[in-house]
């Protein structure tokens, strides 16, 4: 294999596992739960203490069911930038910037949530690409206030349980 074509091959890898972490939060906020479930490994390492959330290993289903809370909200922007891939053999880290804006109407008032942080995403390479085998949320800021995030929250997760009765 020539230096040309190698350097070809590692640029094609390096932009699928990309791919991968932009799909994680296109599917979130199109609510695609299929398209979601289909990133992960059977298990996936999820560290989301920094907003009171998951720190546990749990199958992805389990995961997956978990994110569908997100459909108690109006609207959803999970932005991603500054996104850097670190590949090495089977394993990659990709870590990028995530602006996570989320909105739900609550009587006449339009709630705002948002958080500025940091996804570091564990990628495997499995039957063929990329699959998530672990996501870590950090958070540097929240824009809006810590208050204003935990609110929208609640509001979302009720909105969501009166919707889907247990």
């Amino acid at each position: 294999m020539s230096q040309g074509s190698a350097a070809i091959d590692a640029l094609l890898d390096r932009e699928a596992a990309v791919a991968a972490v932009t799909c994680y939060a296109s599917a979130l906020d199109a609510r695609d739960w299929g398209g979601y479930r289909a990133l992960f490994t059977d298990h996936i390492a999820i560290d989301y203490g920094a907003i009171g959330s998951l720190v546990a290993t749990v199958p992805a289903d389990e995961w997956t069911d978990r994110c569908r809370a997100l459909e108690g909200f109006d609207a959803t922007a999970h932005q991603l930038h500054n996104i850097a891939p670190a590949i090495v053999g089977d394993h990659a880290t990709v870590t990028s910037i995530v602006d996570a804006v989320h909105v739900v109407g609550v009587g006449d008032r339009m709630l705002l949530g948002d958080l500025i942080g940091r996804y570091a995403h564990q990628l495997v390479r499995q039957d063929g690409g990329w699959k998530i085998a672990g996501v870590t949320l950090t958070v540097v800021a929240y824009p809006a206030g810590k208050e204003a995030f935990d609110a929208v929250f609640a509001a979302a997760r009720a909105i969501f349980a009166e919707g889907n009765p247990a």
